[in-house]
């Protein structure tokens, strides 16, 4: 095995821990946000986070809400997305049949690199979507020496 298979295996086995912990962390959202256990009723929108090397892109699927109902906050490198999607059902006595969609407050914590400039961030709504994008650092390039 070469020194890059060795390190694309190490990504892998990171990235399948990352994966894993996400997943616990959920579970005890969950537990701890129960509406059982709390007065209110949170709920988590459905996220992707992929970057490449100039910016990190946060895509929030939240269909039904306005660019007014979010705030959105970085605190070190954590970058804080709050909203409310307020229910579209106006009925005082409704029974349903199915419920998926979820209503009411949110928020999503996503941890960021190391390597953001904080005064790159811009965020659009737009068909259902949020899609935040916080802009890189630019490396500098060190000094090729050529060693003999």
């Amino acid at each position: 095995m070469n020194k890059d298979e060795i390190k694309k295996d190490i990504l892998k086995d990171v990235k399948r821990i990352q994966e894993e912990m996400d997943l616990l962390f959920d579970h005890f959202y969950k537990i701890r946000h129960s509406p059982v256990l709390t007065s209110k009723r949170l709920w988590r929108p459905p996220t992707d986070v992929f970057e490449n090397p100039n910016e990190v892109v946060i895509l929030v699927e939240v269909a039904g809400m306005e660019q007014k109902d979010f705030s959105i906050t970085l605190s070190e490198n954590i970058l804080t997305l709050k909203g409310e999607r307020k229910e579209k059902t106006q009925f005082s006595r409704t029974t349903y049949r199915n419920m998926e969609i979820n209503y009411g407050m949110f928020e999503r914590n996503i941890y960021l690199p190391d390597d953001i400039d904080p005064n790159g961030i811009s965020a659009n709504y737009k068909d259902g979507y949020l899609e935040i994008k916080v802009k890189k650092k630019k490396k500098k390039k060190g000094k090729e020496i050529k060693i003999e």
